[in-house]
């Protein structure tokens, strides 16, 4: 789709499974459950949705999903039962991983950024976009490679180191400009270093706030997720978020809607209202 001068396309990187409850937290599964279906294990299926920006001057790409270096064990808490096809959709878009020269972690949760490392023909863990940039929030970075009790399983470390190694990580503080017309909010909530992603062209706006609002199902204010840090700053976030997509017409991507990777959002009296463009 166009926005302004830019080209922004979602691309669906993976399907993964993760326990309902644990996407909902407080919200009792009799309500969450009419918006997003469990199957017989409570597991619900969710899209791995990324974000190809092409603004004439640079390709990025907004998160990396899962990708192929997961380990049998990790594959199955995430419920990860295909292949990645990272390198597949940015082919439809006449892309190869090279011709990638940033990529932008909203956060580092094995979900987001593992796809940005694979594995080499000796089986070495190795950098998928060579030539990239890779952007992250410095408080997120601290976290991810200095992780407590809860937080360990979702961070994993020795992939990320990788991008430490090889020189290509750009730790960033606060609300930064990226490259001209993308930029980021460090909101928290989900985790104290994530990330949304703003991206504007000719006065057009799209905004990814990633885990603040990962689906269409968490529109309203208390649908949180049981692992974010700090669910109070989620939802206050989450309501600016949506105010400016209802006033200011700000676009709205997902990155774990099945249906809706795009959208455009309005009010009708109390009722949020979804518009699909992708």
């Amino acid at each position: 789709m166009k926005l302004g001068d830019f080209e922004v396309y979602p691309l669906l990187e993976n399907v993964f499974h993760l326990d309902g409850g644990t996407m909902f937290g407080v919200v009792p599964k009799i309500l969450w459950s009419r918006l997003v279906p469990a199957d017989e294990n409570n597991l619900i299926t969710m899209h791995l949705n990324l974000l190809l920006v092409k603004t004439g001057d640079a390709n990025v790409l907004i998160d990396a999903g899962l990708g192929d270096s997961l380990n049998d064990k990790m594959r199955k808490i995430y419920g990860q039962r295909g292949s990645s096809n990272l390198e597949s959709e940015l082919a439809k878009h006449g892309l190869k991983p090279d011709d990638i020269g940033d990529v932008v972690f909203t956060h580092l949760h094995a979900d987001h950024c593992t796809g940005a490392i694979k594995l080499d023909a000796d089986g070495e863990k190795v950098l998928r976009f060579p030539r990239a940039k890779h952007y992250v929030q410095k408080q997120e970075w601290e976290d991810a490679t200095h992780p407590n009790e809860r937080t360990a399983a979702t961070y994993l470390t020795d992939n990320l180191i990788v991008l430490q190694e090889t020189g290509t990580l750009e730790t960033i503080d606060g609300d930064v400009e990226i490259t001209k017309g993308i930029r980021v909010w460090k909101t928290g909530g989900h985790t104290p270093g994530h990330q949304a992603i703003i991206v504007e062209s000719r006065g057009q706006i799209l905004i990814c706030p990633a885990d603040i609002i990962p689906m269409s199902a968490h529109l309203k204010a208390p649908y949180i997720a049981g692992v974010d840090l700090n669910p109070l700053e989620t939802m206050e976030r989450k309501k600016e978020i949506i105010q400016r997509c209802v006033n200011d017409g700000w676009l709205l991507a997902f990155d774990h809607d099945l249906e809706v990777k795009i959208c455009k959002l309005g009010k009708t009296e109390d009722k949020i209202e979804v518009k699909k463009i992708v």
